[in-house]
């Protein structure tokens, strides 16, 4: 048995999700960063795990394969990633963040730190851990990504 559907929950959530991307994307345009916030996420991921392949980022993207080389053939276009083959696995490529690359993923944390602040700061440290705790526990309740769901 499920607990009632309490309506305010996704209007809220996504309402919150929509006035952070709107806030991180403002953010992006006001420091001349032409990227979109996926873009900063597919930044942050390469610069934090520097070697991983495009399944491995399309899996924590919850995005298919075509969709990040795409993205990263724009990212490879702008200067900010470079690809090398594995020396392991010759059919796929490492990504890697170039010198460039390292600058905007460091611009794009510090306005979405500054977003945070913006948006989570009336919230203690505590209470901030709670709301980030819950949000896991309902995404770890998943099966798995948004794509493999019937279309």
């Amino acid at each position: 048995m499920t607990n009632p559907i309490n309506p305010d929950l996704p209007m809220n959530l996504m309402a919150l999700f929509d006035h952070l991307r709107t806030r991180l994307q403002i953010g992006l345009i006001e420091h001349g960063i032409d990227l979109t916030p996926p873009d900063m996420r597919l930044l942050e991921l390469i610069g934090a795990g520097e070697g991983l392949n495009l399944q491995d980022v399309g899996r924590q993207m919850c995005r298919d394969k075509a969709l990040i080389t795409r993205k990263v053939k724009e990212m490879e276009a702008r200067g900010l990633v470079r690809r090398e083959r594995n020396p392991e696995d010759q059919r796929s490529f490492q990504l890697f963040l170039t010198e460039a690359g390292k600058v905007v993923d460091a611009q794009a944390k510090a306005i979405l730190a500054q977003t945070h602040d913006n948006l989570f700061a009336f919230l203690s440290e505590a209470e901030q851990a709670t709301f980030a705790d819950l949000l896991k526990r309902c995404l770890d309740n998943q099966s798995g990504c948004l794509d493999d769901f019937p279309q």
